[in-house]
């Protein structure tokens, strides 16, 4: 059978799994053992649901990076000024604060293809009016912020639904090598998009950035209406929201695992992960690179992402995940710590992949680990409150920007690279329950 194929023969379905194969009412997608390195790499694109996920979060992704590299730029030229590119990312934040439990609760409550084809319409509706405001020379910078306030009200219902349904599509021994291959999605986008989006400013403006970024978006809203119903059907609307809310909060908060977990997020969405604020200002003050170094700069960031997903997929159901998780929170911390003291363009450069990399194996392992812990019907609810997170990144993004308009962006990057090392290192020594997650 091909690598892509569709299974005819039911009896060869696993007799255990978790996901779509025990959710569907009909499962047409059956797993083939696979032995090479490439039926490794791409096991999961056995399934067919999965497939167009996949392609949908491939284009979600192209769009948000080319996006996120024009705004960045373009409040940079606006503004001058680091706290208002972390402003941005902390209006962006807002909603998932308020928003990330009841949209855990939509996530398991309703049908998870109609709430994501709901919030993309918001988020392409977002990026049309950006690329109109800019293409009419009306842009400013509160337009961004307002803009920011809205994508972060589409996330908080994407996100959640988008990965309780990657949970649901393939068995529960494929899950690392769905959300690795999730990863890939995103930062192959991430190797390219930001070196165009770059290009694209430096030769024409930033409007050429916004226009590509609403074709590519197109690609998501097409992939995810062609995701079966039936297979993201809700698994429990019986219970009240209220009910479920409570159901959700109480079983993290009574499953130690999944407390530190968040605890280590916790220190890199705060300290570590707002490091993106602070790039235009390396990119533009420190290392002279311009606009199209920094699309450059941010894609070897990519380069290394992909490479960090590639090697994820290819291994296959790791039984440490709590510390692999570890391992790759600590290394993004110090490589954050590493490009603050970089004194040259050249430096950066061969730094920037280490920081995708382990970026990349800290959401991987992260989401992975998590949603091993968690029953198929809470999933989405545990989600949303280890994305609640997530929330803090825009808060750190904004107090990143601060430091580095009072010290300096590569001060900034020690300082807060180092806090989320040390933080990192302390919760791995004295909690060995993370250690020993599976």
């Amino acid at each position: 059978m091909s690598l892509f194929g569709r299974g005819n023969n039911k009896k060869d379905a696993p007799s255990e799994s978790v996901g779509a194969t025990s959710d569907l009412e009909e499962p047409e997608d059956v797993a083939v053992p696979v032995t090479s390195r490439r039926g490794r790499v791409f096991a999961s694109f056995q399934y067919r649901d999965y497939r167009y996920l996949w392609v949908s979060q491939f284009g979600w992704s192209g769009a948000m990076w080319m996006e996120q590299v024009a705004r960045n730029w373009l409040v940079w030229q606006l503004t001058g000024s680091s706290l208002s590119v972390g402003l941005i990312l902390l209006f962006q934040g807002i909603p998932r604060l308020f928003l990330a439990l009841p949209g855990g609760v939509v996530a398991d409550r309703f049908n998870q293809k109609y709430v994501m084809m709901a919030s993309q319409s918001l988020t392409m509706a977002g990026y049309i009016i950006s690329f109109l405001l800019v293409w009419t020379g009306s842009v400013e910078v509160w337009h961004l912020y307002v803009l920011s306030l809205a994508r972060g009200v589409s996330m908080s219902f994407t996100q959640p639904a988008r990965q309780t349904l990657i949970s649901r599509l393939v068995p529960s021994d494929r899950m690392l090598n769905a959300f690795a291959l999730n990863q890939i999605a995103n930062n192959s986008n991430r190797l390219l998009a930001p070196a165009v989006a770059g290009l694209l400013i430096g030769f024409y403006d930033v409007t050429a950035a916004f226009g590509t970024a609403v074709i590519i978006f197109s690609i998501t809203i097409v992939s995810t209406a062609m995701v079966r119903s039936s297979s993201a059907k809700s698994m429990n609307a019986r219970q009240s929201a209220k009910g479920q809310l409570i159901e959700g909060i109480n079983y993290v908060l009574n499953h130690r695992g999944i407390l530190l977990l968040m605890s280590v997020a916790f220190a890199m969405f705060t300290f570590v992960l707002p490091y993106n604020a602070l790039m235009p200002m390396i990119a533009d003050q420190v290392l002279g690179i311009g606009p199209a170094g920094f699309g450059v700069l941010l894609s070897l960031g990519g380069v290394g992402a992909l490479a960090g997903g590639l090697i994820l997929a290819s291994v296959g159901d790791v039984q440490s995940k709590g510390l692999l998780f570890l391992g790759g929170s600590f290394a993004f911390a110090i490589s954050i710590f590493l490009l603050g003291i970089a004194p040259w363009a050249s430096l950066a450069f061969v730094i920037m992949p280490f920081i995708g990399a382990s970026q990349s194996i800290f959401f991987t392992a992260g989401n992975t680990a998590l949603l091993s812990q968690a029953p198929p019907e809470l999933r989405g609810r545990v989600l949303s409150v280890y994305n609640l997170d997530r929330g803090l990144q825009p808060a750190g993004s904004g107090l990143a920007g601060g430091m580095a308009d009072l010290l300096s962006a590569p001060t900034t990057l020690m300082i807060m690279g180092g806090i989320g090392a040390v933080l990192v290192l302390g919760i791995s020594i004295f909690a060995p329950t993370l250690r020993k997650l599976r």
